[in-house]
């Protein structure tokens, strides 16, 4: 399977997303991929042209903590008072990045 395939699917993992200005606020995943990740925040971006992301992630019984820079692309106030936050992976390790892959293909 190559880098560019990239499976859309549900996710309910939580975490915390680092602003620029040193914000730093619970997340919690909506939608992942390998290429992209969707957040729902108590807050804004606040300006941020980067993002740092840290998730608690588990699949079958294993668990990780991604960490993943991101570039926002789009920052959406919705309608459960929560911010509606689309991300693209700018850094990403190998390793984060096939836990991704194992737990997109599992869920699609």
């Amino acid at each position: 399977m190559s880098i560019s395939h990239s499976r859309y699917v549900r996710c309910f993992w939580t975490g915390s997303l680092f602003l620029t200005n040193g914000t730093v606020m619970p997340i919690h995943c909506t939608h992942i991929s390998t290429k992209m990740i969707e957040v729902e925040a108590p807050e804004g971006l606040q300006g941020s042209k980067m993002v740092k992301l840290e998730l608690k992630a588990i699949h079958e019984g294993k668990t990780a903590t991604l960490k993943v820079l991101c570039d926002p692309q789009l920052d959406v106030f919705n309608e459960h008072n929560k911010h509606y936050i689309k991300l693209i992976y700018h850094t990403i390790s190998d390793k984060d990045l096939t836990f991704i892959r194992e737990f997109s293909d599992y869920h699609s």
